[in-house]
């Protein structure tokens, strides 16, 4: 007996934006994230008036939604806006399909992609802070017998709801503190070798994983849907000889859901330990969205503190732009900027000598250290700290090191009369 195949068929879904009088809507990006859920857009709709308290749009605008459900078949409705618990349950008691907002079409994505058992714990957690926002209103609504899955539910019943979810809550923020301990270590260790670490950050979708690859030669998931990267993936790699931490991070996406930014913060922390942030952006976007995009990931970056590190922006996807000159003047940039193709590997080698100047200069050097000298150990620290350590050893009370560090050191440390000999290589 042979088993029929069957036909994956994604679920059919009208979109709607309400926007403020004199507001532009715009239904790209939500367009964008229903197909990296698996949804088919099979109805747009947008209007203009301030919010109806019972369904969000008018009632107008309501009838024509029903109808188009009813002949296109469309199997739920996600809204741009966020909606109200009660909006959401009128809605979908009026159309008979279910609704959601945006925000849940986000944490929905962000389970699907959910891979590492810290990115998973991080959307339970946001998930849960959602419910707990909109649990009072449930409670009240179930309290009128008009809320699905909660009939019949008393305040007794209803307190215990609520106490469930902080209870949850308060076990997952316990197990994300002890996870974000044991990467607390790992990044000590790798400060310890005093290799430098580059932050690859930027809105989704902008081509960081391709980048990684092309930079770190290895093959982490790359897919033309928003949210590929959920983790933060770190790799040493070699950039102009000289070794540095590649991190690969979340992309950033605007009206980002707050209970989101709060569960990948810890996750989003790891960028203000960076040298270096490669801020990437797909430059094959029209000029204003590129702009909009780029004052979001920079905003983004600012209210995490990470303003002050050096960053270099990264115009990616150069080959599907005709007259790139031209449109990077309209961009009027005033950060240091690389235009490459991640995916060619086009001006990687361009990208890569404005990494190593903005890194500064290095030499590679060696030295031999009088060990018994009392301040022996706070040089060596320093060293450590700012240099990659090549070689060390130890040898009749002299600390002997080759060492790659940056120029300005190498300065320093000639002129410390307990550094008893040191040569840079090539001089």
């Amino acid at each position: 007996m042979t088993r029929k195949s069957t036909t994956y068929k994604p679920l059919r879904v009208a979109i709607v934006h309400r926007v403020q009088p004199g507001e532009k809507p715009n239904l790209d990006e939500l367009r964008e994230l229903c197909l990296t859920a698996g949804y088919e857009v099979v109805y747009e709709l947008i209007q203009r008036r301030y919010p109806h308290p019972k369904y969000n749009i008018g009632p107008g605008k309501l009838a024509e939604l029903k109808d188009a459900v009813k002949k296109l078949n469309i199997e739920k409705v996600i809204f741009e806006n966020d909606i109200k618990t009660v909006q959401e349950y009128n809605l979908a008691k009026a159309l008979g399909i279910p609704v959601m907002s945006r925000v849940q079409l986000i944490l929905e994505i962000f389970s699907l992609h959910a891979s590492s058992k810290e990115a998973k714990l991080q959307i339970k957690l946001a998930e849960l802070k959602y419910e707990l926002s909109r649990a009072r209103e449930k409670v009240r609504l179930a309290k009128m017998g008009e809320q699905p899955g909660f009939h019949g539910l008393g305040a007794y019943e209803a307190d215990v709801y609520y106490n469930e979810i902080n209870r949850r809550i308060h076990t997952l923020t316990k197990k994300l503190a002890s996870i974000k301990k044991r990467r607390d270590l790992f990044r000590l260790r790798r400060e310890k070798y005093g290799i430098p670490t580059i932050s690859l950050v930027g809105y989704t979708n902008a081509g960081k994983s391709t980048l990684f690859n092309a930079l770190a030669s290895e093959s982490v998931p790359v897919d033309n849907r928003l949210f590929t990267t959920l983790s933060t993936t770190i790799r040493l790699v070699k950039i102009r000889g000289r070794r540095a931490f590649l991190s690969d991070t979340v992309g950033f996406i605007k009206n980002l859901p707050s209970m989101l930014i709060d569960a990948f913060h810890s996750t989003l922390s790891e960028i203000l330990f960076s040298d270096l942030i490669l801020l990437v952006a797909d430059f094959s976007e029209p000029v204003d969205v590129v702009k909009e995009k780029l004052v979001y990931s920079l905003e983004t970056l600012g209210s995490i503190g990470a303003h002050s590190i050096p960053t270099l922006i990264v115009l990616n996807k150069i080959d599907l732009v005709s007259d790139a000159e031209r449109k990077v003047e309209k961009l009027g940039l005033t950060l240091p900027y690389v235009m490459i193709s991640a995916l060619y590997r086009t001006n990687l080698d361009l990208l890569e000598q404005a990494i190593a100047s903005m890194m500064g200069d290095y030499v590679v050097a060696t030295a031999k250290i009088d060990g018994s000298d009392e301040s022996s150990a706070k040089v060596l620290s320093e060293i450590c700290k700012k240099s990659n350590i090549l070689e060390l050893k130890y040898e009749d009370g002299f600390i002997n090191l080759k060492v790659e560090t940056p120029n300005y050191l190498a300065e320093k440390l000639k002129r410390l009369s307990l550094v008893k000999s040191f040569r840079v290589e090539g001089s």
